[in-house]
């Protein structure tokens, strides 16, 4: 086992997860397709229940209530500035949220990049395979399945759903939660993680910058944030929105006076009531009606 917990780790981690435990699913149990250069750096979590150092990506699969679930489903991606996976607000704590309402949740424990940013798109394309592949076993429509990014998670969503490989692994919408999007806006940091040596190079920065990805093909995007986000700017979600608009893609954004960066599921946030009732609608309006035989 790579994963090294203290008492006080573990016991977090406990805590901060749903009721159920989750079924855990390798994305890569025959190995990853490329190499993020941690295979020999011990995967560890802090107190908080943050992974960091990740080299082995797993799914972490929430199923609602077989009486109350709907059929859809959501990847969700946690942010972390992708140098550690921040699962308990944007991930478990999602996961019960979406659950509740009889939806099921696959929290993505994803690799960090590590100056290897194709790790992103293996990472996401292979999580939509795994999902549309189980889809029956967990009462799950594969016509129903949508990412949900935060933060850098944000900018993973939008990396799948700018360039999944194949219609297997295109989600079916997306809800971007306060993104990384333009690696001109991003902070050097989050930059550095994501694209190593070349994260001062124009053209691997304009490759990896998402509003200028977008096409014709895209799910529809909801994106929600706020005004005085000073981490991730809204200048991020604004070059998004204007792109996905250009190329006609329906989108909605929301953008809240107050809250500033990692507002999502925290009581301090004034706007929750509003802002989850907003991508609740969202997700639920794209439900696609089963087809009985």
């Amino acid at each position: 086992m790579k994963i090294l917990l203290s008492i006080i780790g573990a016991a977090m981690v406990w805590t901060s997860l749903p009721a159920a435990e989750p079924l855990r699913i390798k994305l890569f149990p025959e190995g990853t397709p490329s190499s993020n250069g941690l295979e020999t750096t011990p995967e560890t979590v802090d107190e908080r229940g943050y992974y960091f150092s990740v080299s082995d990506p797993e799914l972490e699969v929430f199923l609602p209530d077989a009486a109350t679930a709907t059929g859809q489903a959501v990847l969700v991606v946690p942010g972390g500035g992708y140098e550690k996976v921040c699962v308990t607000y944007e991930g478990y704590k999602t996961a019960e949220w979406l659950n509740a309402r009889g939806i099921a949740a696959m929290v993505l424990k994803y690799r960090m990049p590590n100056g290897h940013p194709q790790t992103v798109l293996e990472d996401g394309a292979q999580a939509m395979r795994v999902i549309r592949r189980n889809a029956a076993q967990w009462n799950v429509d594969p016509r129903n399945i949508g990412a949900m990014g935060f933060s850098a998670g944000g900018h993973f969503v939008s990396t799948l759903i700018t360039g999944y490989p194949d219609k297997e692994t295109r989600p079916d919408f997306a809800v971007l939660v306060y993104p990384v999007i333009s690696m001109d806006y991003s902070s050097a940091r989050s930059r550095e993680n994501l694209l190593g040596a070349a994260s001062e190079d124009i053209l691997s920065c304009d490759r990896h910058s998402t509003h200028k990805r977008v096409h014709e093909d895209m799910p529809e995007v909801l994106l929600a944030l706020c005004d005085n986000d000073k981490t991730v700017v809204p200048e991020h979600s604004l070059l998004f929105y204007k792109a996905l608009k250009q190329h006609g893609i329906k989108a909605e954004m929301h953008i809240y006076p107050a809250g500033g960066h990692g507002f999502w599921m925290r009581e301090r946030y004034r706007y929750g009531k509003e802002t989850y009732g907003t991508i609740l609608r969202w997700i639920e309006q794209h439900k696609t009606k089963r087809t009985t035989k």
